[in-house]
């Protein structure tokens, strides 16, 4: 197994170590990072069409131009 030697700002630590509290079943801090890095690779990638879709939907709630979930029938 390889070693990677990462460097954090201190309060990334203290939100890691609040992590790994709330979530026991991470036994420390590298099985943590392990998995993280895991569900990065894995992770199945957005389209083409699905970034586009997100661009322009951020470009409209920037705008105002939204309406709330409440008023649609």
């Amino acid at each position: 197994m390889s070693t990677l030697n990462v460097k954090i700002p201190d309060e990334m630590e203290e939100d890691l170590e609040t992590f790994l509290e709330e979530h026991p079943y991470y036994l420390n801090r590298s099985e943590l990072v392990r998995d993280a890095l895991r569900h990065l690779i894995d992770a199945p990638h957005l389209s083409e069409q699905a970034r586009e879709d997100i661009r322009v939907s951020r470009e409209q709630i920037a705008a105002g131009e939204t309406v709330p979930l409440e008023d649609i029938e």
